[in-house]
């Protein structure tokens, strides 16, 4: 008897033009609870079909900003998590606070989001 997934292919479109005409499909498997429909929608993140080709794994150059997605937990401690973010997002999650209230699922527990900041080293 086969079980279900716990984890699913994501992708970012990088490069193009309108519509991304000509961009290429950064991918990588992620769990399947790390972008929720309406985090994902604001980072640019595709939940990616059997369908769906030319997704590539493992790319080094070009690779998706990364950000800082802070939160809060029970306890009320501050806490963050990465994820990647299309380029063109940027603006919107960061000085935009677009995911600013929205939830996001850690280890099986969903918190609420208070802040998104690019990832720095």
């Amino acid at each position: 008897m086969a079980t279900e997934s716990k984890t699913q292919v994501y992708y970012i479109n990088l490069g193009g033009t309108v519509g991304n005409v000509g961009a290429m499909r950064f991918a990588w498997r992620g769990k399947k609870d790390a972008y929720p429909k309406a985090v994902a929608d604001v980072l640019g993140v595709v939940i990616a079909k059997d369908t769906d080709s030319g997704l590539m794994f493992g790319a080094n150059s070009p690779r998706p900003a990364l950000v800082r997605i802070g939160y809060t937990d029970g306890s009320g401690n501050s806490k963050s998590t990465i994820r990647f973010c299309e380029p063109d997002k940027i603006g919107d999650v960061t000085t935009g606070g677009k995911l600013n209230g929205k939830k996001i699922k850690i280890a099986g527990k969903e918190y609420n989001i208070n802040s998104c900041t690019l990832k720095s080293n």
